[in-house]
Parts: structure tokens; C-alpha cells; sequence
């Protein structure tokens, strides 16, 4: 019987970790895309959303994988401070708050490109070592 658990909760390991490198890769691309932007638009608040939901996700697909607490809250916060600057554009008054605004963006972006990698690497990681685990039982 635990082993028949320790085999369905390996498997669900692998589910979670199999939408990762996908989820990693658009979230790394969105990073840089976002990161490059110039102008205030809808459009541009739309992609902010989409892309603090996307790592938002992540953040959960890591935690569900087994990825040390360090990655995943790295990208809750993230999701969390993209939902900032858009609040932030929002907010922005003047030419001067929005280069501010675009500024505080591309930094965020530009980490979140960096991290996004890493966090496909830690996933795939985490999975060896439940691998290991479950072939040590």
C-alpha cells in the first residue's frame, strides 16, 4: 500500500514538473518582451496580467514539484510585483512617474528572465531527487 502512494505521488512529481520547462520558457520570453516595452497601452497592462498569473502558476507548479521554498517564493513574489507596476502605471501622472514606472518594470523583467531558467533546472532537480528517493524505498 505505501508503496503503491510513494509510486502515485512520484508520478504526480512528474506531471507537475512536465509543464514547467513550457511554463519557464514563455514565462522567460514574456520577461523579455515586456522588458523592451516603451509605450503606456491596454495592451501592455493585459500582458503585465498575464504574466504575473503565469508565475504565479509557476510558483505553484514549483512548490507542487518539490523545488525548495527559495524558488517558489521568488516567483510568488514576482507575480506579486508585476501586479505593482501595473498599479503603478496606473497611478503614474506625469512623463516623469511613467519612465519610473517602465524602469521598475524592465528590472523586473529583466530578473525574471534570468531566474525563469533556473527555476526549469531546480524543477527537473527536485524530480531526479524524488527519483532517488522512490528507488531508494
Amino acid at each position: 500500500m505505501l508503496a503503491c502512494l510513494a509510486l502515485v505521488a512520484a508520478l504526480s512529481v512528474n506531471t507537475t514538473t512536465d509543464e514547467i520547462p513550457a511554463l519557464t520558457a514563455e514565462i522567460e520570453a514574456q520577461a523579455r518582451e515586456l522588458a523592451i516595452e516603451t509605450r503606456l497601452t491596454p495592451e501592455l497592462l493585459t500582458q503585465i496580467d498575464h504574466f504575473s498569473n503565469d508565475t504565479a502558476r509557476l510558483s505553484r507548479l514549483l512548490q507542487g514539484a518539490g523545488v525548495r521554498q527559495d524558488m517558489p517564493c521568488l516567483f510568488r513574489g514576482i507575480a506579486k510585483d508585476a501586479r505593482a507596476r501595473a498599479t503603478e502605471f496606473i497611478a503614474a501622472s506625469n512623463q516623469t512617474e511613467r519612465d519610473a514606472a517602465f524602469m521598475n518594470l524592465r528590472v523586473l523583467m529583466d530578473d525574471a528572465a534570468l531566474m525563469a531558467p533556473l527555476a526549469a533546472t531546480a524543477a527537473q532537480d527536485a524530480a531526479q531527487d524524488a527519483q532517488g528517493d522512490f528507488a531508494q524505498r
